[in-house]
């Protein structure tokens, strides 16, 4: 795996036409641009999107501006992994065939820079979860999956923008980072006994990394909404740093 390794969660990208859309991509492109200038490879930790639904020959034209940055990217030669979120978990074959990510529908372990590395997306691990548990189970059953997809596109890409939105007032940046953080250590405490060395999880919107006195490390990634931050592991260090940089 080439390194640096970059990662990044919860963009949240909107098929809105506004500054602050606008913005949000400016400084996402930005940073596609170091990473290619840079080297290494992009781990993208779910929620790209604010939603992803992958017809079999239709792709939101709002998003061809990202689309092509992101084929630029792959293409100067910077390995792209995708793992799943909530909002892009119906994803089908477009990544992975025409842009030439490694795409996960769940957790995937990796090696970077000799550490073994846990990424998850992490929707459903708090043990308040529960009622999203359930209906997580019935938005990705493949039937569901199978009779959205007869939905007229202009009407499904209205419902789930619709739904996106009910899905981040689920879980708003709502000052209870302590808990969620700590609530979360039992799964990453599973997987550091299990033999990952990093635990990487976005979906909380928790900017925070934590390294125990083995250290072992959790990285919780924030978001591109209020945090702007992004993770680097390189010579086997993890770091939690803001785009863009800042001075001084």
């Amino acid at each position: 795996m080439t390194t640096p390794a970059y990662l990044i969660s919860d963009v949240h990208l909107t098929l809105q036409d506004n500054q602050e859309e606008r913005n949000r991509r400016k400084l996402l492109f930005q940073f596609f641009h170091m990473v290619q200038e840079t080297g290494g490879t992009l781990y993208i930790v779910g929620d790209l999107f604010d939603f992803w639904f992958e017809y079999r020959q239709v792709v939101a034209k709002g998003y061809l501006d990202v689309i092509s940055q992101l084929y630029m990217l792959r293409n100067s030669g910077v390995e792209i992994h995708f793992i799943l979120g909530n909002h892009d978990y119906w994803a089908d074959d477009f990544f992975a065939k025409y842009l030439g990510f490694h795409v996960y529908q769940q957790a995937a372990d990796v090696e970077i820079g000799g550490r073994r590395v846990h990424l998850t997306h992490g929707d459903g691990l708090l043990p308040s979860d529960r009622g999203y548990r359930l209906l997580r189970l019935v938005l990705r059953n493949r039937l569901t999956i199978f009779l959205y997809r007869w939905f007229h596109p202009d009407l499904g890409i209205a419902l789930a923008q619709y739904a996106s939105r009910l899905s981040r007032k689920y879980n708003p940046d709502d000052g209870r980072e302590d808990y969620k953080f700590n609530g979360l250590m039992g799964y990453v405490q599973e997987q550091w006994a299990a033999g990952a060395d990093i635990v990487v999880m976005g979906h909380y919107h928790v900017n925070r990394l934590q390294t125990n006195t083995e250290g072992k490390s959790f990285l919780c990634l924030g978001d591109w909404i209020n945090h702007y931050t992004y993770g680097r592991i390189l010579d086997g260090q993890v770091e939690l740093l803001k785009w863009p940089p800042e001075s001084g």
